[in-house]
């Protein structure tokens, strides 16, 4: 989801370490977990098939892949930077499993900023919770935000 037109853009001197992001919620459905495999190319049964995933694997639904949850997490990070900001790095971690129909909470605090090369960089901690305030996915991400002129 874009930012809206009607979104100011956030400014390198508008940030402040321990400011938190905007909180996104998500909520996986079997068509968004089937499609992303398909555009994955993940074939594996877990993520795309009820049946198999509970009755073979003994899971107590599909998975949602943790790519997906770090795609998750760098959509938290764009959506607030852009139109000027950019995404630099994003390192993930899953830490525990989401399902199919789990509410996941994407967040984030701002952890450090710093000037290099004349460029405003920012380095937050994001993660996911489920429903249960359980973390599924921990990432660090580093940014560019313009400055002011």
């Amino acid at each position: 989801m874009a930012k809206t037109k009607s979104a100011p853009q956030v400014h390198f001197e508008d940030v402040s370490v321990g400011m938190e992001l905007p909180t996104i919620v998500k909520h996986p459905n079997e068509l968004q977990l089937f499609m992303f495999a398909a555009a994955t190319w993940d074939t594996h049964r877990t993520h795309w098939d009820i049946p198999y995933a509970v009755n073979v694997e003994k899971l107590p639904g599909i998975l949602v892949f943790g790519h997906m949850q770090a795609a998750f997490l760098g959509q938290l990070v764009t959506d607030w930077i852009t139109p000027g900001g950019r995404l630099l790095r994003l390192n993930y971690q899953n830490r525990r499993m989401a399902i199919q129909g789990d509410t996941l909470s994407c967040k984030g605090k701002i952890k450090e900023k710093k000037e290099e090369n004349g460029k405003g960089l920012i380095v937050a901690e994001t993660w996911i919770e489920n429903q249960k305030g359980e973390i599924t996915t921990t990432a660090e991400s580093t940014f560019e935000l313009p400055k002011r002129k």
